[in-house]
C-alpha cells in the first residue's frame, strides 16, 4: 500500500503543498517579527516594509529614527546648521565625515525623487542632526530641510547607507488672541503673538473700514481667530489658515467680520448683516505709520517755498512693508526722477495709485504683473527727493491726483438675500466656536502678562 500511494501523483502533489506551507509561515514570522520589534536579543531591528502610497512620520532624534528604519546602532547624534555658501557635502567635511561616507551619503540622496533640487537649494540655517559612523556604530543624517519635510540617511548593518523624506507630524490649533491697543494695531497684535501673516492679513481686511492713523486710539481693543497648524516635534508654528473672525472695538464702536467662502471657495469677510469689508481702494495701504503730510499746499520741506502736495506722507521706519491698495495691474516699478523708487498700480479704467520713496520693492513686482489687495509690493525708504523715510501715497482718478481721504469708493458684492440664513448660521457657529475657545480658560492656567500696559491673553 505504501509503495502504491508513494507513486502516485497525489503523492507529489501533497510534497509540494507541505513545502509551500512552510516557506508561507517562515515568510509570515519575519513580517510579524519586523513589525513589533519583540525579540529583546535582537541588537539591530529589522527594517519595516516601505510605505510607497503615503510619506511615514519622521521622529525627533536620530535615535528614535534608527529604530524607526531598523538602521544600525547610533551613538553621541550631535547638531549643526547649514552655513551660507555651503553644500551638504561641505557641511559633512566640517563636522569631519570622511570623504568615502559623504560620497556614499550623496549617492543615497541622488537616488531620491527630485534630488538634485533638494541638494541645490538646501535652506541656509537648516538644522543638520548627525551622528558619525565607526567600527562598531552607524552613520547617519537627518535634515528638516523644509517645513513639513526632513530627509533620514542612515547606514545598514552592511554599512550601505539609504536615504528616505518623511512627513513632520503636525497638528491643526484653533486659536483666539485678545489684545489692548497700546501704539499701533500692528505692534500691539506683535507682541500678544499674533503670526505676522496673520496679522497683514488682518490689516488688509481692517484697511477698507478703519482709518488707521486717525482712528484707532490707546486702550481700543481687538479680537482675532484663526486656525494654526503646529510642528508637533518642534511645538512652532509652521502655517497659519485664513482668518475665521476679527473684531476690532474703537472707542465704543465695535466692528465684526466673519471669513464666508465665495461660490469659488475663496475666502472673503463681511460683517453681521452680510456688508462686505472691501472696497475699491484702501484709504491707507501701510500699517504702524504716522500721517506726516496731508493733501493740499503746504511749504515743502526742501524747496523752502509753498507747494501743491498731491499725496499722503506716512512717516514709518525704513523696510516697512507697504501694500497694494486695490486688486490691478503694475503698470510702472522703476526709479522715477524725484519720486526715487515708484510703483504705480493701475485698478480700474478710472484709478489708480501711486507708491513712491521706496527702498526697495517685492521680488515679484515687475511691470505687467497682477497683485492682490492687501499684498506686499515694497517697502518704505528715503529714495528721491525726501528727507526722511516715509511713504508717498496718491490715488489717481482718470490720472490726475485725488484726496483719498475724500473720494468714497464702491463696495465689494454683498450676500445675496437668497442666501443671507445660510450665512447668519454660519455666523452663530463661529461664534459658538468662539465661546468655545473663551470657556476653555476655565481649565488652564494662562499667565496674562503685561508688555508696556498690554494686557493678553492667547487661547488654543
Amino acid at each position: 500500500m505504501k509503495k502504491v500511494f508513494k507513486n502516485t501523483p497525489l503523492h507529489h502533489f501533497l510534497i509540494v503543498m507541505v513545502l509551500l506551507i512552510s516557506s508561507f509561515s517562515v515568510s509570515y514570522s519575519d513580517i510579524a517579527f519586523s513589525e513589533t520589534f519583540s525579540d529583546n536579543n535582537q541588537n539591530v531591528p529589522i527594517k519595516r516594509p516601505s510605505n510607497f502610497l503615503h510619506l511615514e512620520e519622521s521622529a525627533d532624534t536620530i535615535f528614535n529614527m534608527i529604530q524607526k528604519v531598523g538602521g544600525k546602532p547610533t551613538v553621541n547624534s550631535k547638531s549643526t546648521i547649514l552655513r551660507k555658501n555651503e553644500t551638504l557635502s561641505s557641511a559633512l567635511k566640517r563636522i569631519n565625515f570622511d570623504n568615502d561616507d559623504i560620497n556614499k551619503i550623496i549617492q543615497s540622496v541622488n537616488k531620491l525623487n527630485n534630488s538634485k533640487r533638494i541638494l541645490k537649494y538646501l535652506p541656509v540655517g537648516m538644522i543638520i542632526d548627525y551622528a558619525k559612523p565607526s567600527k562598531l556604530t552607524g552613520g547617519a543624517v537627518k535634515l528638516n530641510y523644509n517645513k513639513t519635510k526632513d530627509i533620514f540617511i542612515w547606514q545598514d548593518i552592511n554599512n550601505n547607507y539609504f536615504s528616505q523624506i518623511y512627513l513632520r507630524p503636525s497638528k491643526l490649533s484653533n486659536t483666539l488672541v485678545k489684545g489692548e491697543i497700546n501704539s499701533s494695531l500692528y505692534i500691539s497684535a506683535l507682541k500678544v503673538g499674533v503670526p505676522e501673516n496673520t496679522l497683514l492679513e488682518m490689516i488688509s481686511l481692517l484697511g477698507f473700514s478703519v482709518d488707521f492713523q486717525r482712528e484707532i486710539r490707546k486702550g481700543d481693543s481687538f479680537e482675532i481667530m484663526f486656525t494654526k497648524k503646529i510642528d508637533v516635534l518642534k511645538n512652532i508654528i509652521i502655517q497659519t489658515k485664513p482668518i475665521t473672525f476679527v473684531s476690532l472695538n474703537l472707542s465704543g464702536m465695535k466692528l465684526n467680520f466673519f471669513n464666508y467662502k465665495d461660490k469659488y471657495g475663496f475666502p472673503q469677510y463681511y460683517d453681521e448683516n452680510g456688508k462686505s469689508t472691501k472696497r475699491t481702494i484702501m484709504k491707507t495701504p501701510i500699517n504702524g505709520a504716522r500721517l506726516s503730510s496731508g493733501f493740499g499746499k503746504r511749504k515743502h520741506p526742501i524747496l523752502g517755498y509753498t507747494k501743491m502736495h498731491r499725496g499722503l506722507d506716512f512717516a514709518a521706519p525704513l523696510g516697512t512693508p507697504i501694500f497694494a491698495a486695490g486688486d490691478g495691474i503694475v503698470e510702472k516699478a522703476g526709479w522715477n526722477g524725484t519720486y526715487g523708487r515708484y510703483i504705480r498700480i493701475r485698478h480700474t479704467g478710472t484709478y489708480k495709485t501711486a507708491y513712491a520713496h521706496l527702498s526697495g520693492f517685492n521680488k515679484n513686482i515687475y511691470i505687467g504683473k497682477r497683485v492682490s489687495q492687501g499684498k506686499t509690493i515694497g517697502y518704505v525708504g528715503n529714495s528721491g527727493r525726501s528727507t526722511g523715510p516715509h511713504l508717498h501715497y496718491e490715488v489717481l482718478r482718470d490720472n490726475k491726483q485725488v484726496n483719498p481721504m475724500n473720494i468714497k469708493l464702491p463696495t465689494g458684492k454683498n450676500i445675496p438675500k437668497s442666501i443671507i440664513m445660510d450665512y447668519k448660521k454660519h455666523i452663530e457657529k463661529i461664534l459658538i466656536q468662539k465661546i468655545a475657545l473663551e470657556k476653555s480658560l476655565q481649565n488652564k492656567k494662562i499667565a496674562v502678562n503685561k508688555v508696556t500696559s498690554v494686557k493678553y491673553l492667547i487661547l488654543n
